[in-house]
């Protein structure tokens, strides 16, 4: 796990705010798409999944030009079986998937096995 210090609040801000310019300009076509109800996966460097469900939700941050690319989402893996609320920004989901595959993967709490696949 990486760290960052800052000697001001704005700095801090200005360092957010180019962390995402930088992921808004890897967003691809698909993921701009992807709205709420859909279900999706994304990798982590640890070696699991993480399973996400898109949720609906009237807060304008979405609308805005900064929040355009995040989504509110409920996600769950291995390591956090139970579930996280919170902004997922598209670029770093995978692909998206069916309801059915989230519940099969869900029925099987999140763990993933050689031969198992995500259609």
């Amino acid at each position: 796990m990486e760290f960052e210090s800052f000697d001001s609040f704005d700095e801090m801000l200005a360092a957010i705010d180019k962390a995402r310019v930088a992921a808004d300009s890897r967003v691809l076509p698909w993921q701009s798409e992807i709205k709420p109800g859909d279900y999706f996966v994304q990798g982590t460097p640890y070696g699991f999944l993480i399973f996400g469900h898109v949720l609906d939700t009237d807060d304008e941050f979405y609308k805005s030009e900064q929040g355009r690319h995040y989504r509110f989402c409920n996600c769950y893996s291995v390591a956090c079986p139970e579930g996280e609320m919170g902004d997922v920004h598209v670029s770093v989901i995978g692909m998206v998937i069916t309801q059915t595959v989230f519940e099969r993967f869900r029925d099987k709490l999140w763990t993933v096995e050689p031969g198992d696949t995500l259609k």
